[in-house]
């Protein structure tokens, strides 16, 4: 999956236990906050990058005067082209493309991603990947895997930090993801492997590298046979050579039904738990630094689209 640190494969503070019911019940209960400075994604202030070449072709800050706030400014984000009283700032968001040559932008077959709605209410996010008839110039039919991404990974800038400018941690609360999803696929495959998904992926940094949890939401294909435990795929928390990096685990999760709009929420804390042997038995590190949350739209030999729209990330 696209992600800030090409976490691709194929880019909480645990509660405290309560000895009884009534310790529980007087406990003061932790309230989930968002920690992305455009929750929702109701502003137009957004990058759009290739990520294999790291390249910015595209971009609209319109609206990023709305969240002008010191702690966003970095200098790294130059060529987004927007500076404020602070310094340069970077985008809240941006969309990813991976795999596909500018010239297939606004073509079929080809992609695309686009921006619906009045700035200040939640927009429509759009991600067209159609690769169903797409051929090499031998004329045989491009398998190559294609994704279009929408992206919150800015780390201080579209992710927020602490007041005191602490980074966030995957260990500072139970961390949560939820946003509206509808998805349709035209025709069938053109390619062994059936594959057109939709995934929200979950990306942190620990002592190991980069972490990554991806949940399936949309597989007709289907991607794989889960195990006995339902993971579709690990990397055994080892890279091919065999020595220790970050561990990355994908699990199907919440379904959509093509054509249907679904209210998708993701606890990505209980679903580390739930697969801790899979992430070097240690699910939520104490230091593990919140890095991305990402919807991706994954396509080979197959036409995709996504609207999203009410992304968010919170911690409590």
């Amino acid at each position: 999956m696209a992600v800030a640190a090409s976490a691709a494969a194929g880019a909480a503070l645990l509660i405290p236990f309560q000895s009884s019911a009534t310790e529980e019940s007087k406990a003061p209960v932790a309230r989930a906050k968002s920690i992305v400075y455009d929750p929702g994604v109701k502003l137009r202030c957004y990058a759009v990058s290739d990520e294999v070449g790291g390249v910015q072709y595209g971009s609209d800050s319109r609206d990023c005067k709305t969240i002008n706030n010191p702690n966003r400014a970095n200098s790294a984000c130059a060529s987004f082209g927007y500076r404020s009283k602070h310094g340069v700032e970077c985008p809240a968001w941006r969309f990813v493309t991976y795999n596909w040559d500018q010239s297939k932008l606004r073509a079929y077959p080809g992609y695309d991603h686009q921006v619906h709605g009045p700035s200040g209410s939640p927009l429509k996010l759009v991600l067209q990947n159609n690769s169903k008839n797409l051929r090499e110039r031998s004329g045989k039919q491009n398998c190559e895997l294609k994704e279009v991404t929408f992206s919150h990974e800015y780390v201080g800038s579209s992710i927020k930090r602490h007041p005191d400018r602490r980074l966030y941690q995957f260990s500072d609360g139970r961390v949560k993801a939820s946003y509206d999803a509808l998805v349709e696929q035209t025709g069938g495959f053109s390619c062994k492997e059936k594959r057109a998904m939709l995934t929200t992926d979950f990306i942190y940094k620990t002592s190991r590298g980069i972490s990554l949890i991806s949940v399936v939401h949309f597989d007709p294909g289907p991607f794989s046979r889960a195990n006995e435990d339902g993971v579709l795929w690990t990397n055994k928390c080892r890279t091919h050579a065999g020595k220790p990096t970050g561990c990355r685990v994908t699990v199907y999760g919440q379904r959509l039904q093509p054509g249907k709009k679904t209210h998708i929420d993701i606890d990505f804390t209980a679903l580390a738990k739930k697969y801790a042997k899979y992430l070097d038995n240690n699910p939520v590190p104490a230091k593990s630094q919140i890095e991305a949350l990402q919807v991706v739209n994954t396509v080979k030999g197959a036409d995709l689209k996504a609207e999203v729209s009410n992304v968010d990330l919170t911690v409590g």
